[in-house]
C-alpha cells in the first residue's frame, strides 16, 4: 500500500506545484535509493554526541574512520556527511537549535529521505529536545498533520553522553544505571504526554567515556572494552540491525514524498494567498477605472454642450449687431469671434482632461509587484495633452482646422495669404521641416524666425548663420524665403488657428447674412418673421454641425473626441479587463483546488494507522 500513497502524493503535488517539482523530487529520491545500504541518519541538537556515536559504531564494525569524523565544537558546521560501514550508511547532520535555520532544513531533508532515524537527546532533556523529539515521533516534523512515518524499527531515540547524567559509571556503576533508568523514564513520560501509540526504543549510550578518544583519528575496539557491558552501544547496534531493510526503504519513500508534499503545500498556500491578493488589486483597479471613465464621460458631455452653445451664441451676437453688407464681411466677422471663443473653449476643456489624466496617473499607479501598470499610458497622454506644439493629442486638437478642410479661395487669401486648397500641403511641409531641427536649436530657431523681417534684417545675419549649422535649420530658412507659402512660424500658427473658423464662416455666412439684412429692416411682415425664425433654426442647426466638426477634428478625425478616446484607452490600459478578471479568478480557483487536494491527501495520510494501510 505504500506505493499507493506515493502515487497519490505525486498526483497531488504535480497538480499543486507542477511537473518540475515531481522531476526534482524524483532526482533526489534516486540519489538516496541508489545505495544498497541502510541509510541511517543521526539528528539532534548541536554538541549532542552524534559524531562521537558514528565514530564508535564504525570502530565496533571494524570500518575505517573518515578524515572528517572528528568531534567539532563549531556551530557553523552544516554539511551533511556520510560514512559507510557493514551494510549501513551513517549520515551526520548539522546540529539542530544552533540558531541556523539552514541547519534545521538540511537535517529535516535528511530525515525525510532516510531509512532509519536515530534521534539523539542530552541527559538534561531540555524542553526544545522534547518538542523536537515529539515532532519526529508523531510525524509533524514531516507534514503539518503528522502521521505514522516511522514503522517499528525505523526510529530509535538515543540518550547520548549518558555519562554526563550525573554519576560516573567507573566510580558507581549501580548509581549510573539507576540514573540512566530515571532519564529513560523521563523521556518516556514526556513522549506519552504528547504522543499516542507505541513509542520507539529509547537507549542510553556512552559512546566515548569522558571524550577520551575524541581526538584519536583511529581508536581500536579494545580501547572501549572497559565500558562495553554498560555503555549501551551493543544494544544500539542490535536495534539498528533489527529493522527490515525493504520495509524501511518503502517507508522512507513515502516519508520523502510526504515531506515534498508538505513543502509544496506551503508554496501552494502562499500562491493562493498571492492570487487572492492580486485579484483584489485587479478588482480595485477596475473599479477605479470605471469611476474615472464616468468622470471622463461627464467632462466630455459638458465640453461638447459648451462648445455648441459658444458657437450658437457667437453667431447670434454677430447677427444682432448687424452692420455688414456682404457674405465676405459677415464671414470675416464671424471667424474673428469664433477664433477666440473656440480657442478659449479648447484651453479650458483640455486643461480638465489633463487634470483628470493626472489624477488617473496617481490613482492607477501600481502599489505592488505584479500589478498592472497604468501610469505609462496615462503619462504619455499627459505629456502630449499638456505641452503645446507636441505632435500628439494636443497637436491634433489645436491644428485640426488645418487638416483636410478646404476654404473658399477668396476668403482664405484675404485672411491668410494662402489658397485654401494648399493649406494642408503647406502645413505638412512646414511641420516636416520643423521636426528635423535638432532639439538644442529648436526653441531658439522658432523664436528667432518668429521676429518680423528677421530673414532680411542684417542685425540677425550672424545669429542665423550660426543656427544654420544645426541640422534642418538651413532647409527651414530656405523654405520660409520662398514666395507663396508659409513665411514665418507666426504665419504657420495663424493658418492653424484661423483656417477652420474661416471654413465655418464661409459655410454658414449666406444664411446669417440674410438674417442680418432682415434685422436691419424697420418693419417686418409676418412672412418675414416666419422666414427669420426658419433661418434662425437653420443657423442653430449649422452651429451644431460645426461644433460636431470641431469635436470630431474634421475630415481626418482626432480633435477633442480623439483626445477623449485616447485618455479612455490610457485609463483602460491601466486596469484589467473583464476577461483578465475572469482568468485571474479562474486561476485562483484552480490553485485553491490543487492546494485543497494536496491538503486532503496529507490529512488522509496522517489519519492512516500505518503507511501500509
Amino acid at each position: 500500500m505504500s506505493t499507493d500513497w506515493v502515487q497519490r502524493l505525486r498526483g497531488a503535488i504535480e497538480a499543486a506545484a507542477g511537473s518540475q517539482a515531481i522531476a526534482d523530487a524524483d532526482t533526489a529520491w534516486r540519489q538516496a535509493d541508489d545505495s544498497g545500504t541502510v541509510r541511517t541518519t543521526l539528528v539532534g541538537p548541536w554538541s549532542a554526541g552524534k559524531s562521537s556515536l558514528i565514530k564508535r559504531l564504525l570502530v565496533e564494525d571494524g570500518s575505517p574512520i573518515p578524515q572528517w569524523l572528528t568531534v567539532s565544537a563549531s556551530r557553523e558546521t552544516y554539511e551533511i556527511r556520510e560514512a559507510g560501514s557493514a551494510g549501513f550508511t551513517y549520515v551526520d547532520t548539522p546540529g539542530l537549535g544552533s540558531d541556523e535555520r539552514r541547519h534545521d532544513l538540511l537535517a529535516l531533508s535528511s530525515v525525510a529521505a532516510t531509512d532509519l532515524l536515530v534521534v539523539t537527546v542530552t541527559p538534561q532533556l531540555l524542553g526544545t529536545d522534547v518538542d523536537r523529539l515529539t515532532a519526529l515521533v508523531d510525524g509533524t516534523a514531516i507534514t503539518p498533520y503528522g502521521g505514522a512515518f516511522f514503522p517499528p524499527g525505523a526510529l530509535i531515540v538515543v540518550i547520548a553522553k549518558a555519562d554526563m547524567a550525573g554519576v560516573d559509571p567507573i566510580d558507581d556503576l549501580d548509581g549510573f544505571r539507576a540514573i540512566v533508568d530515571r532519564k529513560r523514564s523521563a523521556v518516556v513520560t514526556a513522549l506519552q504526554r504528547r504522543v499516542r501509540g507505541e513509542l520507539p526504543p529509547i537507549i542510553a549510550v556512552v559512546a566515548d567515556l569522558g571524550g577520551q578518544h575524541a581526538r584519536n583519528p583511529n581508536p581500536s575496539a579494545a580501547a572501549f572494552a572497559e565500558g562495553r557491558e554498560w555503555d549501551g552501544v551493543q544494544a544500539l547496534r542490535a536495534a539498528l540491525a533489527a529493522g527490515d531493510a525493504r520495509r524501511l526503504r518503502a517507508a522512507a519513500q513515502v516519508r520523502r514524498w510526504a515531506r515534498t508534499g508538505a513543502l509544496a503545500l506551503e508554496q501552494a498556500t502562499a500562491a493562493v494567498a498571492q492570487s487572492e491578493d492580486q485579484l483584489r488589486r485587479m478588482e480595485a483597479d477596475r473599479s477605479r477605472v470605471l469611476v474615472l471613465e464616468e468622470e471622463l464621460a461627464a467632462v466630455d458631455a459638458a465640453a461638447a454642450s459648451r462648445l455648441r452653445d459658444e458657437i450658437r451664441d457667437e453667431m447670434h451676437s454677430v447677427i444682432m449687431q448687424g452692420g455688414v453688407d456682404s457674405t465676405e464681411q459677415l464671414a470675416e466677422k464671424i471667424s474673428e469671434r469664433l477664433d477666440s471663443s473656440v480657442a478659449a473653449w479648447h484651453t479650458e476643456s483640455t486643461s480638465k482632461l489633463v487634470a483628470l489624466a493626472r489624477r488617473a496617473q496617481i490613482e492607477l499607479t501600481p502599489v505592488a509587484a505584479g500589478a498592472l501598470a497604468a501610469s505609462p499610458h496615462v503619462e504619455q497622454f499627459v505629456k502630449h495633452a499638456a505641452i503645446p506644439g507636441q505632435r500628439g493629442a494636443d497637436a491634433q486638437l489645436t491644428d485640426f482646422v488645418a487638416k483636410g478642410l478646404l476654404l473658399a479661395d477668396k476668403l482664405q487669401e484675404l485672411r491668410l495669404g494662402v489658397k485654401g486648397a494648399d493649406v494642408p500641403h503647406h502645413l505638412n511641409e512646414y511641420q516636416a521641416l520643423v521636426d528635423r531641427i535638432h532639439p538644442d536649436a529648436y526653441a531658439r530657431t522658432l523664436s528667432l524666425l518668429g521676429i518680423e523681417g528677421v530673414l532680411t534684417d542684417p542685425r540677425y545675419a550672424q545669429e542665423l548663420a550660426g543656427l544654420q549649422k544645426h541640422e534642418g535649420v538651413s532647409d527651414l530658412i530656405s523654405y520660409l524665403r520662398k514666395p507663396g507659402g508659409i513665411t514665418s512660424p507666426a504665419h504657420a500658427e495663424k493658418l492653424k488657428n484661423t483656417a477652420h473658423a474661416l471654413r465655418i464662416a464661409a459655410d454658414v455666412a449666406p444664411v446669417l447674412l440674410e438674417l442680418v439684412h432682415m434685422q436691419q429692416q424697420e418693419r417686418a411682415s409676418q412672412h418675414l418673421r416666419d422666414k427669420r425664425a426658419q433661418l434662425q433654426l437653420q443657423a442653430d442647426g449649422a452651429a451644431k454641425r460645426l461644433a460636431e466638426q470641431i469635436l470630431s477634428g474634421g475630415a481626418q478625425g482626432g480633435g477633442w473626441r480623439g483626445q477623449v478616446a485616447e485618455l479612455r484607452a490610457a485609463m483602460q490600459a491601466g486596469a484589467p479587463s473583464d476577461d483578465d478578471l475572469a482568468l485571474a479568478a479562474q486561476r485562483g480557483r484552480e490553485l485553491a483546488a490543487a492546494r485543497d487536494g494536496l491538503d486532503s491527501v496529507l490529512r488522509r495520510l496522517a489519519a492512516a494507522p500505518s503507511l501500509e494501510d
